[in-house]
C-alpha cells in the first residue's frame, strides 16, 4: 500500500469524501465519504476536488495573519481560506441560484463550537453579495437579540443589510429609497413608510430621526417629547414598530414585504443568515421561549412560501394591537440558520435541508496548516522554519485542537508569531 494520498474527491454515487490511502500503484483508492462509509473504489471513478490557491500579496496576507490571530477570515479574503466544505459551496450556489428564479428555501447548518459553522455563514454571506443579492445578518444572543424580541432582530437584520449594484455597495435606506419608486399600496407598514419617504426632506435632523425609528432604533427622547420638531409618532399613519414578544407576525410580515421589495427592484430576492440558532434553547422562561419559537418557525415557514401564513390564523402567536399575517404575498427569501447539535426538533420537522458540518480530517487539517504557513512567509518575507519545527508545531495543533478549527488556525500563527519574534532577538 502506499502513503496516504491527501485528496478531496467527489463519486457520482456517495459523494464527497477524502481518499485515505490507495493500493496496486494507484488503481484503487479507499475513501472516507461524508456520510461515514470507507470505501475501496477503482481510482478512475473519483474526481478530483482541486482546492484553487490564488495569489496573495504582502498587504492581503497580513490582513489574513491578522484575523487569523483572533481565528477569523475578513471578509474580503473568504474565498481565498476555505477548504474541505465543497459540498456545502456547491449547495449554497444551487440555492442562491434558485432565489434568482424565484425559489426561496431553508438550510440548517449544524456543527460543533469551532467546526467553521461561522465561517460557513460569512461565506454565504459574501457569495450572496457577489450573486447582487440583497443580504442579511444577525447573530442570535440571549441578552442582546433574543428571538422571542423580535423587534430587536428586525433591527440587527436590517441595520446589516446590504447589495451591491453596478459595483458599488448599498443598504437597507437605499433599498427603501428605490422601493419608493414602485408601487406597494397594501402592506400595511411599507406602504405608508415609502410614500412618507418620498416626502421626506433628505439630510436633516428630522429625516435621520425617522430613519432610525424605522430601522427600529429607539427614538424614545423624540417620540415622548411633545415639543420636539423631530417628533415621529403620532399623525404619521404609520404603525408602531412594537417591541412586543407577541409580534412575530408583524415582523415577519415586514421581512415577507422586504423580500418582495428585492424582487421587484430586480435584486432576486432576500438572503438571511440567522447564526447562533441554539442560543433558543438557553432561555429558560418557558412562555418566552415559546414566543422565541413562534417568530422562528414564522419565518422558516414564509421562506419556504407556506400558504397558510398568508391570512391571520387564531392557532398562531399573533400580537393584539394589530394582527397582521405572517407573509405579504409570494416570499423570495433564502434563510440560513447555523446552530450547534441539540433539541432543536421542533423546528427541524420543516426543513428538509440539514447539514451536519463533519470534522476535518488529519490530511485536511495538513493541508490547511501548509496554507497558513504558505501565507505567513508571504506576509513576513524571510520567515524560516525549519521541517523539524514544523512538525513539531503541527502534531501540537493536532493534538490539542483537531476538532476546532479555529482554535487550530490561532494556535498555529501564534506559534510562527513566536518563532519569528524570537529569531529577531539573536
Amino acid at each position: 500500500m502506499n502513503e496516504k494520498n491527501f485528496k478531496t474527491v467527489f463519486h457520482n454515487i456517495f459523494g464527497e469524501g477524502i481518499i485515505v490511502e490507495t493500493r496496486w500503484n494507484g488503481a484503487e483508492s479507499r475513501v472516507k465519504f461524508r456520510s461515514g462509509l470507507c470505501l475501496w473504489l477503482p481510482t478512475k471513478w473519483l474526481k478530483e476536488l482541486k482546492v484553487e490557491e490564488k495569489e496573495l500579496d504582502r498587504v492581503s496576507s497580513r490582513r489574513l495573519i491578522e484575523a487569523f490571530r483572533l481565528g477569523v477570515v475578513p471578509h474580503q479574503d473568504i474565498e481565498a481560506f476555505t477548504f474541505g466544505r465543497n459540498y456545502e459551496i456547491e449547495l449554497f450556489h444551487k440555492a442562491l441560484d434558485n432565489l434568482k428564479k424565484g425559489t426561496g428555501g431553508v438550510f440548517l447548518i449544524e456543527g460543533e463550537y469551532g467546526s467553521g459553522k461561522s465561517h460557513l455563514a460569512e461565506y454565504l454571506r459574501h457569495l450572496s453579495l457577489k450573486n447582487g443579492l440583497a443580504t442579511a445578518y444577525c447573530e442570535l444572543h440571549v441578552h442582546e437579540t433574543p428571538p422571542y424580541r423580535p423587534k430587536k432582530i428586525y433591527h440587527e437584520l436590517v441595520y446589516s443589510l446590504r447589495y451591491i449594484k453596478d459595483g458599488c455597495e448599498y443598504g437597507f435606506r437605499d433599498l427603501l429609497r428605490e422601493a419608493s419608486k414602485i408601487e406597494l399600496t397594501d402592506h400595511c407598514f411599507l406602504t405608508p413608510v415609502l410614500r412618507k419617504i418620498r416626502d421626506i426632506e433628505e439630510n436633516g435632523s428630522y429625516s435621520e430621526v425617522f430613519w432610525q425609528w424605522i430601522e427600529g432604533e429607539s427614538t424614545k427622547e423624540y417620540a415622548t417629547d411633545r415639543d420636539s420638531p423631530f417628533r415621529v409618532r403620532g399623525g404619521q399613519q404609520i404603525p408602531a414598530l412594537y417591541d412586543f414578544s407577541t409580534a412575530a407576525d408583524f415582523y415577519n410580515y415586514i421581512l415577507s414585504g422586504l423580500s418582495y421589495i428585492a424582487r421587484q427592484l430586480g435584486l432576486g430576492g432576500l438572503v438571511l443568515i440567522i447564526d447562533e440558532f441554539e442560543e433558543i434553547n438557553h432561555i429558560w422562561e418557558y412562555h418566552y421561549q415559546e414566543r422565541g419559537r413562534a417568530f422562528l418557525e414564522g419565518l422558516v415557514r414564509i421562506a419556504l412560501n407556506d400558504q397558510e401564513l398568508k391570512k391571520v390564523d387564531r392557532y398562531l402567536l399573533h400580537n393584539q394591537v394589530r394582527p397582521t399575517p405572517y407573509s405579504y404575498k409570494e416570499n423570495y427569501i433564502l434563510l440560513m440558520l447555523a446552530t450547534t447539535p441539540g433539541e432543536d426538533d421542533w423546528i427541524t420537522r420543516f426543513i428538509k435541508n440539514k447539514i451536519f458540518l463533519r470534522r476535518f480530517s488529519r490530511a485536511e487539517l495538513e493541508q490547511i496548516f501548509d496554507n497558513l504557513l504558505r501565507i505567513y512567509k508571504t506576509a513576513f518575507s524571510g520567515f524560516n522554519i525549519d521541517t523539524k519545527t514544523q512538525n513539531n508545531i503541527l502534531n501540537a495543533a493536532l493534538k490539542k485542537f483537531s476538532n476546532e478549527l479555529r482554535m487550530f488556525i490561532k494556535y498555529s500563527v501564534e506559534a510562527f508569531d513566536s518563532i519569528r519574534i524570537k529569531s529577531q532577538r539573536y
